[in-house]
């Protein structure tokens, strides 16, 4: 009886283990919060989604938190559209050296956050071809705007309305005809919060 019982009993610890080591380790995890400070006082907070787009948000935290974005400027505005950051150059072009796969529809990926006001997307070059483009730019959705959904990555929400306030001001700033901001808001730092989880490394194309 004592042998049948100490068994059955390896059995269950081997198969809790298992289950332990095929468990996702987001399924219950907090979602990080990223904090974009502006040098003119502002503050927008958004909460992104492990879930969703778990390598867009492992991509976006790690250049956060080593700093790549501090200094760096809202360089495109398309008022009632979108602000867009994230090239170190401040002029659109650049990246962080690399690559990430678009964890979107049209790509493969079940993405099933929508490009509502307030939503935090990663930019890419356009066309099919450049589905797996995205890097460091990102922008963020002044309003509604659902035809970029399965097209583009969507990864944050936008948590209280200080954050839409502090979009609204910088999206409604005058612009040039390429859609420059005459004079761009700059980035004081941003850093993602991610409650003591350690992300995934993040999975680079070079």
């Amino acid at each position: 009886m004592k042998r049948l019982f100490a068994v059955l009993l390896c059995v269950l610890v081997a198969a809790t283990l298992a289950a332990c080591v095929g468990r996702d380790p987001y399924l219950d995890a907090e979602d990080p919060v990223a904090t974009i400070t502006l040098e003119d006082g502002g503050v927008m907070r958004f909460r992104l989604y492990l879930n969703e787009a778990p390598n867009t948000v492992a991509n976006f935290a790690s250049l956060a938190n080593r700093r790549f974005y501090d200094g760096q400027v809202f360089f495109r505005v398309v008022p009632g559209v979108l602000i867009q950051a994230g090239s170190p150059t401040n002029d659109g072009s650049g990246g962080a050296g690399y690559a990430i796969k678009g964890e979107f529809s049209a790509n493969g990926v079940d993405n099933t956050l929508s490009h509502l006001r307030g939503t935090l997307s990663m930019a890419r070059l356009n066309g099919e071809q450049n589905y797996d483009t995205a890097s460091s730019q990102f922008f963020i959705v002044q309003g509604n705007y659902s035809q970029l959904d399965g097209s583009y990555a969507a990864f944050g929400t936008a948590m209280d309305v200080e954050t839409l306030d502090t979009l609204d001001r910088i999206a409604n700033r005058p612009v040039d005809a390429n859609n420059a901001p005459l004079a761009p808001v700059k980035i004081a730092s941003i850093r993602v919060d991610t409650h003591d989880l350690e992300l995934k490394p993040v999975e680079k194309i070079q």
